[in-house]
């Protein structure tokens, strides 16, 4: 919303600029030949699309907000709990890594990958999937300032949805939270 607004404003802008009441130049104008209506389009559109373009790669907001769900997570203090992460990495089949996780301790796992047919599984430590575990990752990933490097957090329980970056990647794609026995 907020990139749609800057781009609304920026076309605004552009019109109020190129337009005007008094056709005749003031001393200090410089005259022009008058730009066309496609070409006022077209800036407007070029002007508006670099508006809305991904904006810029910001390690401290991914840091800050990396903190406040590691905040987030630590406030619940979930004891149980079973995650499904899709890790990725460029000469991998894709790792799928289910865990059962009890006290910070992995008690039981599955690991599959895809696709199938020509599935190489690799050697992937459960616990390396844990909550703890991925937000060490995410803050691994951020050292590396990779400008291609992209992460959400759940907005419940604090838990990374996704880290991204060039190399490799793990998404969440299932958390259950498990009661306590």
């Amino acid at each position: 919303m907020k990139r749609f607004l800057i781009g609304l404003f920026l076309l605004l802008f552009l019109v109020a600029a190129c337009g005007g009441s008094d056709d005749t130049p003031s001393e200090n104008e410089v005259t022009s030949e008058p730009v066309s209506e496609r070409d006022m389009t077209a800036s407007a559109l070029t002007t508006a699309i670099a508006a809305s373009a991904q904006p810029a790669f910001d390690p401290t907001a991914l840091q800050n907000e990396l903190e406040t769900a590691v905040a987030l997570w630590n406030s619940q203090a979930i004891k149980r709990y079973q995650i499904t992460v899709r890790h990725r990495k460029p000469t991998w089949s894709t790792q799928n890594i289910t865990i059962t996780v009890e006290d910070g301790v992995v008690t039981d796992s599955t690991h599959s990958c895809f696709p199938e047919q020509d599935c190489i599984m690799k050697d992937v430590d459960p616990a390396s999937v844990t909550i703890d575990a991925l937000f060490e990752t995410a803050e691994n990933v951020l050292t590396l300032n990779d400008p291609e490097t992209d992460m959400t957090f759940n907005q419940t329980y604090g838990y990374p949805n996704s880290i991204i970056y060039e190399d490799a990647s793990w998404v969440t794609d299932g958390f259950k939270l498990l009661d306590d026995e």
